[in-house]
């Protein structure tokens, strides 16, 4: 397999002490009330790596950490990765149900949480998701419901039996880390190898159950610089990370790119429009990290707004409105450490009508085929088939399964995308998983959503399958009965949805019309099997699909 080289052995001790060294006092992440220089990273991420080694933390240790974006994630993701731990991000998206099903499918042995998150106090919120906390007599635990977890430590305050105490502050001072000194935390970080765990990261699988993708040091280190590299990434690219830093968009492309090219990282503990705003305003930044749906909210309540962004670069249009479909996208999983395609050297570029809705060029050393997903035979440029990858940034596997259950005798990923190569760039068509069969006939949620997108009234298409037992089926009590209201991620206010009815004439396309709509008030939306609808803009918040999964 041919890999990227760098100049430095690709583990999170090197190139965190590196960034320390050359960028220094530069500001890394940078908040609306204080910056933390990467000099001030590495060195408080230092101080919690030899707490953690006091208190009996070691290579190969499940971290669990439960923060928002900020100084305290960063501090503790490093501390732990550095000495070898595996890091295991938490989505602050989780109910407290939620986080105790990823803590016991990772093993995690100690959960760092922060005092309050969001306003509101965080360790009310882990005790509902471990109930049995609240007979613990100590920190040392033994939780039936959590059987691995052995301590809960808390960046701030912890009163609670259950709960241990850990300064995650950039200038803290600690007494057990003085304990360990710093020829003693370099020998420990000379025996992490780039193929070691670095982090597990959660995200769904297609069942609904967690699915943890894990990934090494050397590939994480190593894609975030080569892919920075790739799209021309420098110290003078600013970037407002809207990106969760669980998932795997976050980690890479704000964190790492940020770690080994030097660039500021803008961010808030909980999205705000006005707060993006006034932040972005201030430091100007390059890009603005978002998935498409917030990025899309965003720029409406900027326009909205009438302030003065012409200096913003990732926010300024000189030539006027950019049209979507004809730049660059890029394409990319959990499992292969984010894009494995993007604009690379043609960032900026306004395509031409013919490679409208690329998702750009294929990342170097990553290799790409087309195939038929049945047959695994490999197909021509043009026809569209199942796109599969191998390369350095791909997983070394999933959490408890075996390495056939995540990659072929050959190390290839079946990404599950449907897509096709012309002149060399990637055209992405939605997902094999996806497909909607109505009246006989296979519909792709994102080939529709193409179409209802181009109706200038429509901001954002979603579709998706509403399982209909008879055709004059009440769509209201359809999406009713698939709403489960508590057990899920997230709570999205669905207000009013237009729903779209398959009609098929002589032919085997179908069309689409209006077949009724339905007014729901809050709900929290996790499965609809069957029918389509669209949610029409300015009517509550977004529901959608990820194109980096």
């Amino acid at each position: 397999m041919e890999i990227p080289e760098l100049d430095y052995a690709p583990t999170m001790a090197n190139a965190i002490r590196r960034a320390g060294a050359r960028f220094g006092s530069d500001p890394y992440v940078v908040t609306p009330d204080a910056k933390m220089t990467f000099a001030e990273a590495d060195l408080a991420s230092q101080r919690v790596a030899k707490e953690m080694l006091v208190r009996g933390i070691g290579k190969g240790t499940r971290i669990g950490i439960h923060f928002s974006y900020g100084f305290d994630w960063i501090i503790a993701f490093f501390a732990a990765t550095r000495i070898g731990a595996v890091c295991l991000p938490m989505s602050t998206a989780y109910r407290p149900a939620e986080l105790r099903k990823s803590v016991v499918h990772g093993d995690v042995d100690t959960l760092i949480i922060p005092e309050h998150l969001f306003g509101e106090d965080h360790r009310r919120f882990v005790e509902a998701a471990f109930p049995s906390l609240s007979d613990a007599k100590s920190p040392e635990l033994y939780l039936d419901e959590a059987p691995f977890l052995r301590s809960v430590w808390v960046a701030g305050e912890a009163d609670e039996p259950w709960a241990d105490s850990i300064a995650l502050d950039v200038k803290a001072d600690s007494i057990a880390a003085a304990r360990i000194d710093d020829s003693f935390l370099e020998a420990i970080e000379a025996q992490v190898a780039p193929g070691d765990w670095l982090m597990v990261v959660h995200t769904s699988g297609t069942t609904g159950d967690p699915k943890g993708v894990i990934h090494s040091h050397g590939s994480f280190v190593r894609h975030s610089e080569h892919l920075s590299m790739f799209n021309g990434v420098t110290q003078e690219t600013t970037q407002f990370s809207g990106l969760p830093w669980f998932w795997i968009g976050g980690v890479v492309l704000s964190v790492g790119q940020g770690l080994v090219r030097g660039f500021k990282v803008l961010c808030l503990e909980k999205f705000d429009n006005e707060a993006a705003l006034d932040l972005i305003i201030e430091e100007q930044p390059w890009v603005i990290g978002m998935w498409g749906q917030l990025g899309q909210r965003f720029a409406q309540y900027v326009e909205s707004t009438g302030r003065d962004v012409s200096g913003v670069p990732g926010l300024a249009r000189p030539d006027g409105p950019v049209d979507p479909g004809l730049v660059h996208n890029s394409l990319g999983q959990t499992e292969s450490m984010g894009p494995h395609t993007s604009a690379g050297p043609e960032a900026g570029r306004d395509l031409p009508e013919e490679l409208r809705g690329s998702f750009g060029l294929p990342v170097p050393y990553i290799e790409h085929r087309i195939i038929d997903s049945e047959t695994g035979d490999d197909l021509a440029p043009g026809v569209e088939g199942e796109l599969i990858v191998r390369g350095y940034s791909i997983s070394q596997g999933l959490y408890k399964l075996e390495r056939h259950e995540a990659l072929d005798d050959e190390g290839w990923l079946h990404t599950g995308d449907r897509a096709y190569f012309k002149g060399g760039y990637l055209f992405f068509k939605g997902r094999f998983t996806e497909m909607i069969k109505t009246l006989g006939s296979n519909v792709a949620p994102r080939e529709v959503e193409l179409i209802l997108e181009d109706v200038p009234e429509v901001g954002l298409a979603v579709v998706m399958g509403v399982r209909l037992g008879r055709r004059s089926f009440d769509l209201t009590r359809a999406l009713a009965r698939a709403t489960v209201a508590g057990a899920v991620a997230a709570v999205w206010i669905l207000w009013t949805w237009l729903v779209l009815e398959a009609r098929h004439g002589e032919g085997d396309a179908p069309t689409w019309g209006l077949l009724s709509s339905a007014a729901l008030g809050t709900a929290a939306l996790t499965l609809i099997l069957g029918g389509l609808f669209v949610k029409l803009p300015g009517a509550g918040a977004l529901l959608g699909r990820r194109i980096l999964r």
